[in-house]
């Protein structure tokens, strides 16, 4: 029995050897920085019933924290091919905090405004940077495994701040503001201690001069990158049903309580803990564009699951083939915009990729149930599902082109 679980307890570790020490360091800054309290998610809440503002309002100025990090991820991207991007997290970090910490103040509505466009700036610029330093000191084959690792330490993070967040919340919204604030300082003063001890060159950027002040390199004329983007925001648009009218679904159709969306988000949460880091070590031998395909199909598909009938069993497949869908897709698109920005302005090639995860913020919860409300969610099940069939023919050739080996 000892033998097997160190035989175990081998193989568990073995995906992680040799990765750069960078890596490491990322990796416990993002941990840090995600499991303070997630205010953000009780910001409507602090809202309603501090401010009790109607919830249109409450939508615009959570409209502005997501304005905020789209503006910020591309942001934060582009000052990454320019500046120390480990300085520059740091910093970023700092603000979050102090800019989060502000939230607490008894501030008037107009107040919020600015505050959650700057906040949203801060964590918005951080992200691109962050998923820089984990994977541009990698080796090409390391770096499907080291976004795994990543993705594995942003959900344990977030977690226990769903944890943390909770018990704070219970003596006041101000205080889930003020542990997240702390979290991202503290995240801040790791990653100073950390890279005192770390080769100076090792944070910076590495890419060519002429390519800072010319079109060339730009993403903005890659035509098969922007491609692979548009790809990207549709299919985010039939993910991020599963935060809004999935759960109308499940009460209306399925009849199910709201505990029900607790336990498929805690299987959401498991499966990514369990799975993210092995099959992101093999994306790279099951072939990068396959698995974004594959991974394409299984979001837009899982959603039909629910049309198949009303037993709790049908949404605890949709959102298992929904999950395998997100643990495809995550390190596979994160390898090849890595792969295809070798060279060029690769801060604003994350920063692209960056705002376009964040954008989806901006469009698909009024999609979403504007579509629910007009057309019901059996039928949108179908339009996800030819949703995803649109992004695969749109990504297809754009993927051939960003993965042909180079001449």
């Amino acid at each position: 029995m000892p033998a097997l679980a160190a035989a175990l307890a081998q193989r568990l570790v073995t995906p992680f050897r040799g990765l750069p020490a960078g890596v490491y360091i990322q990796i416990v800054a993002t941990m840090i920085n995600t499991m303070g309290g997630i205010a953000k998610l009780f910001l409507p809440l602090y809202f309603l019933e501090r401010y009790r503002l109607p919830y249109g309002s409450i939508g615009l100025l959570m409209g502005c924290y997501g304005l905020g990090c789209v503006l910020g991820a591309y942001g934060g991207g582009a000052l990454s091919d320019r500046l120390d991007t480990r300085k520059l997290c740091a910093a970023l970090l700092l603000a979050s905090g102090l800019l989060t910490m502000s939230l607490a103040l008894p501030l008037p509505v107009w107040g919020f405004v600015p505050l959650l466009l700057l906040t949203g700036i801060a964590d918005g610029g951080f992200r691109p940077g962050n998923m820089r330093l984990v994977l541009e000191p990698c080796a090409p084959a390391q770096r499907a495994t080291a976004q795994g690792l990543y993705r594995v330490a942003f959900n344990l993070g977030t977690s226990l701040a769903g944890i943390t967040g909770g018990l704070l919340a219970v003596y006041g919204y101000q205080w889930v503001f003020v542990a997240q604030g702390c979290a991202s300082l503290l995240a801040c003063l790791w990653l100073v201690a950390a890279y005192r001890r770390q080769p100076p060159q090792s944070g910076r950027a590495q890419v060519p001069a002429a390519n800072l002040e010319t079109p060339d390199g730009s993403p903005w004329q890659d035509r098969a990158f922007l491609r692979f983007i548009a790809g990207q925001l549709l299919i985010l648009a039939v993910f991020d049903q599963m935060y809004g009218t999935l759960g109308m679904f499940l009460r209306e159709h399925y009849r199910l309580g709201p505990e029900w969306i607790g336990y498929l988000f805690t299987l959401n949460g498991l499966m990514v803990v369990a799975l993210q880091v092995s099959i992101a070590h093999r994306v790279g031998r099951w072939g990068l564009q396959r698995c974004s395909h594959l991974g394409v199909l299984c979001i837009g598909m899982s959603f039909l699951l629910l049309n198949a009938g009303v037993a709790a069993g049908w949404a605890l497949l949709a959102m298992l083939v929904l999950t395998i869908g997100e643990l495809l897709l995550s390190p596979t698109w994160s390898v090849i915009v890595m792969q295809r920005s070798e060279g060029r302005q690769r801060g604003r090639y994350l920063g692209v990729y960056a705002a376009a995860w964040s954008g989806r913020t901006l469009y698909a919860p009024a999609i979403g149930t504007w579509a629910y409300g007009q057309f019901g969610g059996a039928l949108l099940w179908w339009l996800c599902a030819g949703v995803a069939l649109l992004t695969v023919l749109l990504q297809a050739g754009a993927l051939r082109q960003m993965l042909a080996p180079t001449p």
